[in-house]
């Protein structure tokens, strides 16, 4: 398995995207420092979590890599959702652009399934309201798009 393989082919288009508009925007991905987030007025954040490695057929296994991508798009509050959305349409764009991949003879094919999200919604985890939870601390408007994944490392 190459975990970074899959991770590059997942992060190198986003971190394209976002450095490419104007002004360009701060993404971080998981395992980096984000030490100048309170300076920044807008930011993205990506995790990127494996699941299921292996898929096991009655002949054999094929090594599949399942997991899970989580893009938060942080803006200013209080300055209404339109900058934000701008934001998360470039990574909706983005995963749609890797859906529409053709797959190679060799590097990584990736696919994701369905996109849950952009979530704009003003609880937290469902069951807090917004005055109660973490983010009414922050400075930010937060989105969130979701999407499972599949990647296979053709060598």
């Amino acid at each position: 398995m190459n975990y970074q393989a899959i991770r590059a082919a997942l992060e190198t288009p986003l971190a394209a995207a976002y450095s490419a508009l104007v002004p360009a925007v701060p993404i971080y991905f998981d395992n980096l420092m984000i030490d100048d987030a309170d300076a920044a007025e807008e930011f993205v954040d990506v995790s990127i979590q494996f699941g299921l490695t292996t898929e096991q057929t009655l002949l054999t296994s094929h090594d599949y890599i399942r997991g899970v991508i989580l893009i938060r798009v942080y803006t200013p509050k209080d300055k209404g959702p339109a900058r934000n959305q701008t934001l998360a349409n470039t990574a909706f764009n983005v995963i749609q652009t890797l859906n529409n991949t053709a797959k190679t003879t060799s590097g990584v094919y990736v696919r994701l399934g369905s996109i849950d999200g952009p979530s704009f919604s003003p609880t937290y985890g469902g069951t807090a309201p917004d005055a109660q939870s973490r983010r009414a601390f922050t400075p930010f408007f937060i989105s969130r798009l979701e999407a499972g994944f599949k990647a296979q490392v053709i060598s």
